[in-house]
């Protein structure tokens, strides 16, 4: 099965424009308006001669850039970075999951680009439906482009028109729309019988806290005994946010230790928070960055978690605050390195989870798990993935050669079970419910691919009976109880 999810590559992209983000709120204009001295005095001679003198006639604009950007790469810090006037308008869209485009997120299919979920915007305006297929752009067709090439065609200035041609059934439509700045749901909510309240994260913009504490209240409202926060592929974000979300679950305490140029502590303290009559299960993996690790941090110290799922996560552990120019533009720069509540390094560590597990599907199924469902079914075709009945962002790849197969940890994860490499006979080790099974290359019964290890589920079933699977039609469906 070729199926790339478009919510995954937006989770990714996000992390990239964000760059891991923990910022503190922006400091005044006059803190960054710094007297003349010798050295700034030399500076500005150095770019007076050169405008005045060079054959080149360089523009006095493009020689103070260059000079800001050699100044701050010469601290080899990635976070410590220059804006311009319009990279600090992209930045802070990003903070708030922003970018300008119809409102739409697509999906990839064998036989061309889905939409597969249309927001409050342009698109929605214009009539577009999930499922479309789009065929055009601005009249020229779009066969044969991958998912990128088809969305960097639809997105482009704000105020601009865009004209989208999709197949909907045997009908083609043409839909004109302008584009405009579109906010992304930076929180979204399911919930899982029995009980099992989920809610989804994606950054910690300025509304994230109020929106969680909200949606959080809707599942309490419905009835839940347990809570899954999932703060994957999560870059990060707003330092008054992550308190703001601490106090969902903690009354009182440190939200992170904070230690600057001259070692000096300056704790984030917060106060009035509550806590949650159920266990708070969170997952994270290798994405989670900056805020994500603030709270997760914190929620583990205090023991406001019952448990952290998935893998290490990034490991940034600094603070960056916003610092305007008269000039336009700001600087962003790291003024101090955080420490959880229990002084745990974050930087370049990260925070470990309590379960490790490897994979968007199986870290899913295993905090339902954790969380009490007794029941698991997937459901995977070209459309994405459901969990007892529910769609899910998480992505699972299905191999169909010379059998059907999935990757080993998703089997793995449904079952209960571990799984170990057996260099020796080449072949994953498999041990759940007591029982365990070799899956070897030799036999065919499992497949590497791309760096992943996939199961022949030709065999499963002898050694794992309380699996039931089916593949019709390019639909895989996965039964344990």
């Amino acid at each position: 099965m070729k199926s790339h999810g478009h919510p995954a590559i937006w989770r990714r992209t996000a992390a990239v424009v964000l760059s891991f983000t923990l910022l503190f709120p922006p400091a005044s204009s006059s803190i960054a308006a710094v007297a003349a001295d010798t050295e700034s005095a030399r500076i500005e001679e150095v770019m007076n001669l050169l405008q005045q003198n060079h054959v080149a006639n360089p523009n006095p604009e493009r020689l103070a850039d260059v000079a800001i950007q050699s100044m701050v790469q010469s601290l080899n810090d990635p976070y410590t970075v220059y804006f311009s006037a319009e990279e600090l308008k992209k930045f802070e869209g990003s903070l708030q999951n922003n970018y300008v485009g119809v409102g739409i997120r697509v999906l990839e299919q064998p036989d061309g680009v889905y939409v597969s979920e249309v927001f409050d915007g342009p698109a929605q305006k214009a009539g577009m439906q999930v499922d479309d297929m789009i065929t055009a752009v601005n009249g020229e067709p779009v066969t044969g482009l991958n998912i990128d090439e088809v969305t960097n065609k639809i997105i482009g200035p704000e105020g601009t028109p865009v004209s989208v041609t999709v197949q909907r059934g045997a009908q083609r439509v043409v839909l004109e729309m302008t584009r405009q700045t579109i906010q992304l749901p930076v929180v979204t909510h399911k919930k899982f019988d029995p009980g099992i309240g989920y809610i989804r994260v994606t950054s910690f913009s300025s509304d994230a806290d109020e929106l969680t504490a909200a949606q959080l209240a809707e599942l309490k409202q419905s009835g839940i005994n347990s809570l899954i926060l999932d703060l994957r592929y999560n870059p990060g974000g707003i330092v008054d946010t992550a308190v703001n979300m601490a106090r969902l679950f903690v009354k009182e305490g440190i939200l992170i230790h904070t230690k600057d140029k001259d070692n000096v502590d300056h704790p984030v303290k917060f106060a009035d928070g509550t806590t949650q009559p159920f266990p708070v299960y969170i997952l994270v993996n290798e994405y989670s960055a900056s805020a994500s690790e603030v709270l997760t941090g914190a929620l583990q110290d205090y023991n406001a978690a019952a448990k952290v799922i998935g893998m290490k996560t990034y490991g940034k552990g600094s603070v960056q605050t916003l610092f305007p120019l008269t000039g336009g533009g700001a600087l962003k720069i790291t003024i101090e390195e955080y420490l959880t509540p229990n002084m745990r390094k974050v930087n370049n560590v990260g925070i470990a989870p309590d379960i490790e597990v490897d994979g968007e599907v199986p870290q899913l199924v295993t905090a339902l798990q954790q969380a009490g469902i007794g029941k698991v079914s997937l459901v995977v075709d070209e459309r994405g993935v459901k969990v007892n009945g529910i769609a899910v962002d998480d992505e699972m790849n299905v191999v169909r050669e010379n059998g059907v197969y999935i990757p080993s940890r998703v089997l793995s994860a449904l079952l209960g079970g571990t799984i170990a490499w057996n260099e020796q006979a080449q072949a994953i080790d498999l041990a759940a419910a007591g029982a365990a099974h070799t899956f070897q290359q030799a036999t065919g019964d499992l497949l590497l691919k791309d760096g992943i290890s996939y199961v022949n589920m030709a065999n499963v079933s002898a050694s794992f009976p309380q699996l039931q699977w089916s593949d019709n039609e390019g639909q895989l469906a996965l039964t344990v109880s």
